[in-house]
């Protein structure tokens, strides 16, 4: 299962992804895996049963690092049962061809792995390709 959460920056996205982590928590079966930029104060918060990334100390900074460094989280740990990402824009751009690049990676990689991911996305729905609009609210 994909799903993006859409919407202009301050509408409440972090939150809902939040709230959807800490969810996953008592559910799952596998990991669970929340990748954001940078370093935030809101992070603390969260389960130290969930595995927090921040690309910003990985150097990942475009759709195809990007896409490379969740291929290999799966890649070394094919158990990943939930990946949470918020602020995709943030890390690789804003540009529609660059999410749908990364976009095809999720899809590819939910196919392989039964991979749930939930993706915030600082864009409106409309604004995003058509092909990934069914994943969005």
């Amino acid at each position: 299962m994909i799903r993006l959460i859409c919407g202009p920056k301050g509408t409440g996205k972090t939150k809902i992804i939040l709230e959807e982590i800490a969810r996953s928590v008592d559910v799952a079966k596998g990991d669970i895996v929340f990748i954001t930029d940078k370093k935030k104060d809101y992070a603390r918060g969260i389960s130290f049963n969930v595995r927090v990334l921040y690309t910003d100390d990985f150097g990942v900074d475009c759709p195809i690092a990007f896409g490379g460094f969740v291929k290999g989280l799966m890649a070394g740990n094919s158990d990943i049962e939930y990946l949470y990402v918020d602020g995709l824009t943030k890390i690789i751009g804003d540009d529609c061809s660059a999410i749908a690049d990364f976009l095809k990676t999720i899809v590819a990689l939910e196919k392989e792995y039964n991979l749930n991911a939930v993706i915030t996305v600082s864009k409106l729905k409309e604004e995003l390709p058509e092909e990934y609009r069914a994943f969005t609210e």
